[in-house]
């Protein structure tokens, strides 16, 4: 399975070149889940059709991402209630109604849409992302690494614990407490799911990142930060999309750090390119951006 994610500023185009690379795909009798992980959806507005209008080895879904925090919350409440009956003395629930407007849980939110998707559809040909802006999308992209060093502190912190712990039950317990513990065991699992996450990223045969930017300086700034994001966090970036661009670029504006094999060039449209007929004909104008979106 290739994973494809679509990145950049608001407004440049990444929606519609998603959708763009999952007809190309498709219709080489792949299967394909083209998913969006923005909260202003509008896959559908695009393709100005139902899910059973679009071809057959094509899935579109528009991920509804509070539906996962809520999930997470609940089952985070279930076990806290599990491992902890003395809990049931406050009242979880208001907690978990302020947990929800924690910082953090937007881009954990869209971690578990992503983890969800690639489960679900892990026996498809391509699964395609459709990034939200900027901020965002790198929020999610840096979640595992910066969850990596938390959860190393943590377990530093807990190893000590259990150290003096085992001055006052070793008599009682021996060792097995220690070896049962449920706090470690479940910091080791969040370590070890963390790291899986950081690996698909990384993995360059099979996962491949795609930056959208216009022709001009503020998009290509934005889109310079991001590689240097996701390069400080050993993430590759394969290609740079230049959407609506003209006939006539200056190639002095393309920025330095993609390599020129690397950049290809989305024309400007001279129709809408909205509804799958408009959008099929753009594809069929313009032959080589289907070899960079194919290839």
């Amino acid at each position: 399975m290739k994973l494809i994610f679509f990145l950049g500023k608001g407004g440049v185009g990444k929606s519609t070149l998603s959708i763009l690379n999952a007809l190309a795909v498709s219709h080489q009798d792949r299967s394909v889940a083209l998913i969006s992980l923005d909260r202003a959806h509008n896959l559908f507005d695009i393709l100005q059709a139902e899910s059973s209008e679009l071809p057959s080895s094509l899935k579109v879904i528009e991920a509804d991402l509070d539906w996962f925090v809520r999930q997470y919350l609940q089952e985070t409440e279930a076990q806290l209630r599990r491992n902890y009956s003395y809990l049931t003395a406050i009242n979880l629930e208001e907690h978990f109604k302020i947990l929800r407007l924690a910082p953090g849980m937007e881009e954990y939110g869209l971690l578990l849409a992503f983890k969800h998707f690639y489960e679900k559809f892990k026996e498809f040909d391509y699964l395609i992302f459709d990034m939200p802006p900027t901020a965002l999308a790198l929020k999610f992209f840096g979640l595992p690494s910066v969850s990596l060093l938390w959860l190393k502190q943590l377990l530093k912190l807990r190893d000590e614990i259990l150290k003096k712990k085992e001055i006052i039950s070793g008599v009682k317990f021996g060792k097995k407490e220690i070896e049962t513990d449920k706090v470690k065991n479940n910091l080791l699992e969040q370590q070890k799911r963390y790291q899986n996450l950081l690996e698909i990223f990384r993995n360059e045969s099979n996962c491949r990142i795609n930056v959208v930017s216009n022709p001009d300086s503020v998009s290509l700034a934005e889109s310079k930060r991001i590689y240097e994001f996701l390069s400080d966090l050993e993430i590759p970036v394969h290609e740079l999309f230049i959407n609506k661009s003209s006939d006539k670029h200056d190639d002095r504006m393309l920025p330095p750090f993609f390599m020129k094999k690397n950049i290809f060039f989305s024309p400007k449209s001279r129709f809408p390119l909205i509804g799958i007929s408009n959008l099929q004909k753009y594809l069929e104008m313009n032959k080589r951006l289907i070899d960079s979106l194919e290839k």
